[in-house]
């Protein structure tokens, strides 16, 4: 009863540390304005001829705030949480403290990895509760809500990727600015690369350069939520909202390149801390 009080602190501990960083504060900030920045926009729009073309859309303006933050700011989001979680702690000498406590190396690091994705995952559950407040209120009833968990499960599931690269990286370098700087230049670095090979492939008919595309990690990070709903009715949706289309592979793919991605780095920063000397405190 005692070790799983621990454990609970520590979770506890860990949403309450990562709130507390001035950073997360204000992606978080930036990502709840530039949500609601978006629906004003669509709401009051002036041009007629854009009216004209949003109001067959009205009913479906719930999936803008559901699948917005995907494309890149949840990422981010993810990134600034996850790449402190565990080097902070080195950082700051308390490490060491967490595990004088009856609480096992593991558990230490499930409950930091949990408490952090604890804490990504609320995030984007109140730019939902945002989307769906300024949807029914701007734009009257809405349809096809039953979209809504498989929207939300496969968004917070793609998350992971780069929210296990920072994490783990924050855990084998223990320096969080170097942590966050790696992980965002993998993120966007990513991206660009498989823009370009997937336009080079196209433009040759050469298929090996799509391959790689599809390997790298940003490809299933940025691409899983979309590709189920890219033949539906929020086909229009998905080719706004998507910044960097890639409009090939499958679904099966896109969920083996996310599996990948976030058990590799986890599995290696974990074994990593499992084993390595814990020291007082990294200067």
């Amino acid at each position: 009863m005692r070790g799983r009080l621990v454990m609970l602190n520590v979770m506890l501990y860990e949403l309450r540390r990562a709130i507390a960083r001035k950073k997360v504060i204000v992606l978080i900030l930036v990502s709840l304005f530039f949500e609601v920045a978006i629906y004003m926009a669509l709401y009051l729009v002036p041009s007629k001829a854009v009216r004209v073309i949003l109001i067959p859309l009205y009913p479906y303006m719930w999936a803008v705030g559901a699948l917005l933050p995907q494309s890149l700011l949840l990422h981010f989001l993810a990134i600034s949480i996850a790449s402190g979680s565990m080097s902070e702690e080195y950082e700051q000498g308390t490490v060491d403290f967490f595990l004088t406590k009856p609480v096992t190396r593991l558990r230490f690091y499930a409950e930091k990895w949990l408490g952090s994705f604890a804490l990504l995952a609320m995030i984007y559950g109140l730019m939902i509760g945002l989307s769906l407040t300024f949807s029914f209120s701007l734009f009257g009833a809405q349809a096809d809500l039953s979209q809504l968990p498989e929207i939300v499960g496969l968004v917070l599931f793609s998350s992971l990727v780069f929210f296990s690269i920072a994490f783990s990286i924050g855990e084998l370098l223990r320096r969080s600015s170097l942590s966050f700087i790696i992980s965002s230049s993998l993120l966007i670095g990513s991206i660009l690369i498989s823009d370009v090979l997937v336009f080079i492939g196209k433009f040759t008919h050469s298929p090996e350069y799509i391959s790689i595309a599809l390997s790298l990690p940003s490809w299933g990070a940025t691409q899983l939520p979309f590709l189920p709903l890219a033949q539906s009715q929020f086909k229009l949706f998905v080719e706004v909202l998507d910044i960097f289309p890639l409009t090939v592979g499958t679904l099966e793919e896109a969920v083996l390149s996310v599996s990948i991605y976030t058990a590799v780095p986890v599995l290696l920063s974990l074994l990593t801390f499992l084993r390595r000397d814990i020291p007082k405190r990294v200067s």
